[in-house]
């Protein structure tokens, strides 16, 4: 298959491999490296004095009492793991993505990529990020998804997008589309690396970190242009179908890179 799949979300990166640093389940060198796999450097700014790297922010965070961090995938409409209105809340609808790093008492930091490249086609590109920190509160029990309701939800998106998207014949423009969802239901894997979550992640969470991956490919080749779709109505209509399946995505991954202690 020519296509490839998106990066993962730093968020959920720096939540994952940081979650299982504190937990003595990784080491910082690790943390680092998993975190910073896809870019040049790291920077967090407001969680001290200064503008820290990485590993002296997680040290930082675990010296402030963190003990886990969560990551969040909200969408307008969809405020998916948010902890309620404030700074860290825009600005994380913003990104589409965050991260909250929690005491045991429920406050902490909530910290949001901003990412910048640099260089140039000619001469290639790196990616830089930096990660703003804001003050949260997030008490109460984890509000999910969790794996469960993700494996739920992928059965469904998988079975949705196949009929939806046959009746819109976006396969006829683009047989990677058909030949995508033929390997979602065959549970079929093509050159997808699991490896991103640490080793102490539950099966179940791979499995379905797996299938979420596979179908924000086919989101990705859907979405390139209208296609078969020959009219507005048809178009539309797509687009609905890829926005139900992108909450799917979301929801899923949150499940995934957030399931440290799940049993699997």
């Amino acid at each position: 298959m020519s296509w490839s799949l998106p990066l993962p979300p730093r968020g959920a990166l720096l939540a994952c491999w940081t979650s299982a640093w504190l937990s003595g389940e990784a080491s910082l060198p690790e943390l680092v490296a998993r975190v910073t796999a896809h870019d040049e450097n790291h920077t967090v700014t407001g969680v001290w004095v200064d503008d820290l790297e990485l590993e002296q922010a997680a040290g930082r965070l675990r010296a402030e009492g963190v003990r886990r961090l969560r990551l969040v995938l909200p969408a307008p409409g969809d405020p998916l793991g948010l902890p309620g209105p404030g700074p860290f809340t825009q600005a994380a609808l913003v990104a589409g993505e965050g991260v909250l790093a929690l005491r045991s008492d429920g406050g902490g930091t909530g910290l949001v990529p901003s990412l910048t490249s640099h260089g140039s086609e000619l001469d290639g590109t790196v990616t830089t990020v930096l990660w703003t920190a804001f003050p949260v509160e997030a008490s109460g029990p984890d509000p999910g998804p969790f794996l469960h309701e993700a494996e739920h939800d992928l059965r469904l998106g998988v079975v949705e997008a196949a009929r939806s998207l046959a009746d819109l014949d976006v396969a006829r423009w683009n047989p990677e589309i058909g030949e995508a969802l033929d390997d979602l239901r065959r549970a079929t894997r093509h050159g997808i690396d699991d490896d991103e979550l640490p080793g102490s992640w539950p099966p179940r969470a791979r499995q379905v970190l797996v299938q979420a991956r596979q179908l924000a490919g086919v989101i990705h080749l859907a979405s390139q242009d209208d296609g078969g779709a020959i009219d507005t109505r048809e178009a539309e209509a797509r687009d609905r179908v890829l926005r139900e399946l992108a909450r799917v995505v979301r929801r899923a991954r949150v499940a995934a890179y957030n399931a440290h202690g799940v049993s699997g």
